[in-house]
This record gives structure tokens, C-alpha cells and sequence, in this order.
């Protein structure tokens, strides 16, 4: 018996090692995903011009053209629904297509064709948007939302129409801010905020160029806030409502965001030509040192430092705009110093790495824009002051260089 087991262990062969699954491959990607995204895309864009070629030729009354839309996007969720379970991720995919084309179906009928009042179409759109947010928690997908909300961006300017409705526009938009606003607190997709912000604001500077004569100032300066403190919230929310910690990322948007919104004003309160305006920078500076003086209690670094950082540069932008030639670089070497002074005593970093931009700056307009404008004693005290608070710096970081650098 012990010949027969040692015989029948020598003839057993070995079994095939395992094959290592990658778990990337490029056709994975383009099968399993880039296909589905881009055939959805595709058909939209298709629905969309087929529609808009109805509209050319009068092929079918209008009436006719809002119920086929409807009927194409109830086809496809009906199919989405009846894959979901074997399919789910097609079927995601499916079901955003119909979200899109049932946003856009909406605004055309109010819109392109006046069949339906605003109050009637913000309603619908504003059930489309929660349903499409309550199903994208439910697939618990991206893709969902990224299709369905940031893919109804664009569906207005498929079709030329009524371009004039800037307000029907930009409450469309507010909708799916809306419903990306609640999706930021409960699942914090970072490749939804970022597409819905550069997104939005582009369609608004894209309207924005279109009006320069500023026949919609009221509607343009109530959404270009509205959408501010949307971003602001749907970047900041929920991290800060779960008490995680701000990243860089998050700090850039914020800035992002607040640069945005102060050229905007710029632009609707100069009228015709743009400039920067004063007052607003002053406001800026004001509003997000008070906020960042609010933050610098918690543990919330970069948070701190972007607003910190908005409130210094709106606050050198200020000045320039008030005052001018020797005055400016007088007051910069001051504002220059006291910053400094600030980050010394406070040991923050950002102050004195700010406080040394502006000194940099400030010798670049004294060497290059100045000297050439200004009298000699002004060149004399210029150049005297600038000079020695550089080697009171210098000092300063040779006296206190263990402080600083191993803080």
C-alpha cells in the first residue's frame, strides 16, 4: 500500500499556478466603461440635434417634438431599470441618459417654445434633479451624476433658442448645483464638484460676454453670488461638517472661487469697460481675514492659509486703486512690513512668504515703473526705505532662524 501512494505521488502533476489578474487593462477601461460613457454621450448629442433639426425644417409641431422627448428618455430608464439587476453599471449609464434628456425636454418646452410657466418647469426639473440624486446614492455611482446633472449642462446650447432667458438659464443651472450641493455632503465625489464648478462658471462668463450692454445686471449679479456660496459650501461642507481635514485641493477651489466671483463684480459694477473695483476688494479682505481669524482656531491649515491668502492679495490689490506712483510703494513696503511683523510674532509661515513676495514685487515696480516717474527725493527715500527694512528682514531671519525653520 505505501508503494502503491508513493507511485501515485510521483505521476500527480502539479496544479497551474494562478494567473495574476491586472486588475487595468486598456481594453477593460475602453469595454467597461469609455464605451458605455461615450455611447451615452453620443446618443444625447444625437436626440439633441435631431430635435433641433425638427425645429429647422417644422418637420413635427411642437407639441409633437416635447412628447417624443419625453417618450425617449421614459425608453431609456425603462431599459435601465430592466438591466439593473445583471447590468448595473450600464444600466447607470442608461438611466443618466434619461435624466439628461428629461432635463433638457424641459427647458426646450419652456424655453424654446413658452409651453410651460417657469414655476411649472422649476418644479419639474427640481423632481428630476432629486430623483437622479436619490438614485445615484442608490447605484451609489459617479457616473450617475456626472451624466445626469453635469451632462445637463450642456443641453441648452445643442439647441439655439430662446437665448435671451437668462434667468430661466441660470435657475436651470442653479437646480443641478442643487443637487451636486447635496451630493458633496453625503458622498464627496471630487470629480463631480470640480466638473460642476469650472462648468458653471464658464457658461456664466460665456453669458456674461454675450450681455455687455448689462440688460440682465440684476439676474447676472443675484446667481453670480448664489453660485459662489454653492461652491463654497459643496467644497468646504462636507468635510467640515464630518471634521476632516481641508486639503490643499480643497483650498485651491476656495481661491479659485473667490477670484471668480471678485472679476465678476468687477465686471457688473464697472459698467461698460472692466476694472477693478476698490471697494470690493476692500470687502474681500475684510470678510475672509475675519473668517480666517475664525478658523485659525481649529486645526484647519490649508482652509486658514486660502483665506488668509484671499484676504492679503485683495488686500494689496486694494491699494493700487486708491492711491498711486510713490504712495502705492510706500504703503506696499508698510503693508509689506506688517505682514511680516505678523508672521514672526504668530509664527505663520504664509505671512512671511507673503511679506517677501511684496517686497520682491515692490523692488520690481521701484527698478522698473518708478524710477522713471519719480523726482529724486523720491527715488532717494525709496530706495533707502525699501533698502534698509530688506536687511532688518534679513536679520530678522538670521536672529531668529532656529524659531522659524524648525517650527
Amino acid at each position: 500500500l505505501k508503494n502503491e501512494l508513493a507511485e501515485l505521488k510521483k505521476r500527480r502533476v502539479a496544479p497551474p499556478a494562478p494567473v495574476k489578474n491586472n486588475s487595468f487593462t486598456l481594453e477593460n477601461f475602453v469595454g467597461l466603461k469609455l464605451i458605455h460613457f461615450v455611447g451615452i454621450v453620443v446618443l444625447i448629442i444625437g436626440l439633441t440635434i435631431g430635435v433641433k433639426y425638427a425645429i429647422d425644417i417644422n418637420l413635427v409641431s411642437p407639441s409633437l417634438r416635447i412628447i417624443l422627448s419625453y417618450v425617449a428618455g421614459i425608453a431609456l430608464f425603462l431599459l435601465s431599470v430592466k438591466l439593473r439587476e445583471k447590468y448595473a453599471l450600464f444600466s447607470a449609464i442608461l438611466f443618466s441618459g434619461a435624466m439628461a434628456s428629461a432635463y433638457f425636454t424641459t427647458y426646450a418646452a419652456f424655453a424654446y417654445y413658452s409651453m410651460m410657466p417657469l414655476p411649472v418647469a422649476f418644479a419639474i426639473m427640481l423632481l428630476l434633479t432629486i430623483f437622479t440624486v436619490y438614485q445615484s446614492l442608490t447605484y451609489n455611482r459617479a457616473e450617475i451624476a456626472m451624466l445626469g446633472l453635469i451632462g445637463a449642462y450642456g443641453i441648452p446650447f445643442f439647441v439655439r433658442g430662446n437665448s435671451d432667458n437668462i434667468t430661466g438659464l441660470f435657475s436651470y443651472i442653479f437646480l443641478i448645483n442643487l443637487g451636486m450641493l447635496f451630493l458633496s455632503f453625503k458622498k464627496y465625489w471630487l470629480s463631480l464638484n470640480y466638473l460642476g464648478f469650472f462648468t458653471t462658471w464658464i457658461i456664466y462668463f460665456s453669458c456674461l460676454y454675450l450681455d455687455p450692454e448689462g440688460r440682465y445686471y440684476n439676474a447676472e449679479l443675484f446667481f453670480a453670488i448664489t453660485f459662489y456660496i454653492l461652491f463654497t459650501l459643496s467644497t468646504l461642507g462636507f468635510k467640515l461638517y464630518r471634521r476632516y481635514a481641508i486639503q490643499y485641493s480643497d483650498s485651491t477651489i476656495l481661491i479659485i472661487n473667490a477670484t471668480t466671483l471678485y472679476f465678476v463684480l468687477s465686471i457688473l459694477f464697472s459698467g461698460d469697460e472692466f476694472e477693478l473695483s476698490a471697494s470690493t476688494a476692500l470687502l474681500f479682505a475684510v470678510v475672509y481675514f475675519v473668517a480666517a481669524l475664525f478658523f485659525k482656531r481649529t486645526t484647519q491649515q490649508y482652509l486658514t492659509n486660502a483665506l488668509f491668502s484671499v484676504s492679503i492679495a485683495a488686500l494689496i490689490i486694494y491699494f493700487p486703486l486708491v492711491f498711486d506712483g510713490f504712495t502705492i510703494t510706500i504703503i506696499w513696503v508698510a503693508l509689506a512690513i506688517a505682514i511680516f511683523v505678523a508672521g514672526m510674532y504668530y509664527r505663520i509661515r504664509l505671512f512671511r512668504l507673503a511679506a517677501i513676495c511684496l517686497f520682491a514685487f515692490t523692488l520690481l515696480k521701484l527698478l522698473f515703473f518708478d524710477s522713471s516717474q519719480f523726482s529724486s527725493p523720491q527715488k532717494v527715500i525709496a530706495y533707502i526705505f525699501t533698502g534698509t527694512v530688506l536687511l532688518v528682514v534679513s536679520f530678522l531671519y538670521q536672529r531668529f532662524r532656529k524659531d522659524i525653520f524648525n517650527e
